[in-house]
């Protein structure tokens, strides 16, 4: 394992970080959130990464995509996707696009 694959957690153990790579097989496709009452799907729409170095693990947000009746508060999630998944993720709504409903993840 590299530097950008493990870290350190204050307590000494060590605990994967999530890479952009971990997500592309899932970029275009529904995906399961965990919610009550009952799980709802959204898709992952895109994966951006911002194109700086940063010493622990390469930055980058995940883009969901909703229908408009799906509507989820700020917070987290957890996600069926991701590679090792599922995970536990947070996520804020940004302005919705005409139709849909849009929701960012950011890993830093």
């Amino acid at each position: 394992m590299t530097r950008q694959d493990e870290f350190k957690s204050d307590e000494g153990d060590a605990m994967l970080l999530l890479k952009p790579e971990d997500f592309e097989a899932w970029v275009g496709k529904q995906v399961r959130v965990a919610t009550i009452p009952h799980p709802v799907e959204i898709t992952l729409a895109a994966i951006f990464r911002p194109g700086f170095a940063h010493d622990i693990r390469e930055p980058f947000s995940l883009m969901f995509e909703a229908p408009m009746n799906i509507n989820l508060i700020d917070g987290a999630y957890e996600f069926d996707c991701g590679k090792g998944g599922p995970h536990t993720i947070v996520i804020t709504q940004l302005k919705p696009l005409p139709g849909a409903r849009v929701y960012q993840a950011v890993f830093n």
